[in-house]
């Protein structure tokens, strides 16, 4: 028998209060976060009682009430941590580097050592890493390393690499890819520079409302992105999303992921997802523009900005052929009328198409809608083993964010694109 959710959170709060119990801004900021996982947890945990007292609900309202409370009006919209359960450990050592880049020298140069290793934070399916390689000329030089984390599949790393290497040869702003290596690390690894910069965001957003500058320079970089030839590029991570066909088969996915994990009896928020579902396959687009590359997470947690300007595009772990208004539909939430008039306006003098209200509609819902379902994915994870305080908070706070606002706006469709471009 399941154990209850509140039951789970309480056990994994506990474990990672033991860890970061020395340091008091972390416990302030996992307490934070545990009020609300433990409300989630104790709603979730309700949820029979709910549905059973309000068996048909009639509206968006109504069913959020039902399936999704919010948990609070202090932690509601609150920026939600994703460090917890990261492990700093590292999992390879400064000569498994060492010995790396000797066997994928850069101009000739000999690498004499690897100094300042450290592990990155974020991410679930990929490991980050970054070090300092000293050369024996005296010049040294920042990099980055993106391995494939224990337990998840390999599949995929080579086409990203694929993917960046015509980005870069293209002049879009992303690190210099280095190499890739199926086992030079034990798992397929890939190999860049380190870009300057500063994190632009957080999957909650913007850190801080973006200048028009650094707008302007992002709409230019997603202009040369969609620009770029797709016939240069030997792979990419994930199927194309073209044509109609594509996109009724991404959301068969989708729905067969759900099925899947509703299969043990646990279909917690399953009236708001299928809603959700049902909407985009009844409003999918037959639209024709031409194909492009697709960065597939283009928003400002992948962003970097240094001096007023976007100085790198990371993680293309979901690039793909598709169309344009996809990454235009991420970035669309993250941005208020005015800026999003702005940044459409220096898109399209950059040579960007202007998407159709009605594609930007639907790509809007589609991105809230995959997103939470790769974070219910979590939720499952953790209930099943609840190790990682990681999967409780992107299953119990980042999935409900996600699918509410998925709700919402198709509720509203056809208002939600906001304010039109030049």
């Amino acid at each position: 028998m399941r154990h209850s959710v509140t039951s789970q959170v309480a056990r994994v709060l506990q474990a990672e209060l033991a860890l970061v119990d020395t340091d008091p801004s972390r416990v302030i900021d996992l307490l934070t976060v545990g009020r609300a996982l433990l409300r989630r947890a104790e709603l979730d945990d309700d949820l029979v009682r709910r549905r059973a007292a309000t068996p048909a609900p009639r509206g968006i309202e109504e069913l959020l009430a039902v399936e999704l409370p919010a948990v609070g009006e202090e932690l509601d919209g609150a920026v939600v941590p994703i460090d917890f359960g990261t492990s700093t450990e590292l999992t390879v050592t400064a000569s498994d580097l060492v010995a790396a880049l000797g066997d994928h020298p850069r101009g000739g140069r000999i690498v004499a050592s690897v100094e300042d290793v450290r592990r990155l934070s974020g991410g679930f399916s990929k490991e980050m890493l970054m070090a300092r390689a000293a050369y024996s000329d005296g010049s040294d030089e920042r990099f980055v390393v993106r391995k494939v984390a224990p337990g998840r599949r390999a599949d995929g790393l080579r086409a990203e690499y694929d993917v960046l290497s015509s980005a870069f040869r293209s002049g879009c702003p992303v690190p210099e890819p280095w190499w890739y290596d199926s086992d030079a690390l034990g798992t397929p690894a890939i190999a860049t520079s380190a870009l300057s910069g500063a994190p632009a965001g957080d999957p909650n957003g913007w850190l801080a409302p973006p200048s028009s500058t650094v707008l302007a320079s992002v709409a230019r970089a997603a202009a040369q992105q969609h620009q770029i030839e797709l016939e240069a590029i030997d792979s990419n991570p994930l199927p194309p999303l073209v044509s109609a066909e594509d996109r009724r088969e991404a959301l068969c996915e989708r729905r067969e992921v759900l099925d899947g994990l509703w299969a043990d009896g646990d279909d917690a928020w399953s009236p708001a997802f299928h809603l959700v579902l049902d909407w985009l396959e009844s409003a999918i687009p037959e639209q024709a523009d031409p194909p492009v590359l697709v960065h597939g997470d283009f928003g400002p947690h992948n962003f970097l900005i240094e001096v007023e300007e976007l100085s790198g595009i990371l993680d293309w772990e979901r690039s793909h052929a598709g169309l344009a208004v996809e990454d235009l539909a991420y970035l669309r939430p993250t941005l208020d009328d005015e800026s999003w008039t702005a940044f459409m306006c220096e898109y399209v003098a950059a040579g960007g198409r202007e998407p159709s209200d009605d594609a930007l509609a639907w790509y809007i819902v589609w991105q809230d809608l995959w997103r939470a379902v790769s974070a219910y994915r979590m939720r499952s994870l953790f209930l099943r083993s609840p190790d990682q305080v990681l999967y409780g908070i992107s299953g119990l706070l980042l999935a409900p964010r996600f699918l509410t606002r998925a709700v919402r706006s198709v509720s509203s469709a056809h208002a939600i694109t906001g304010a039109r471009a030049c």
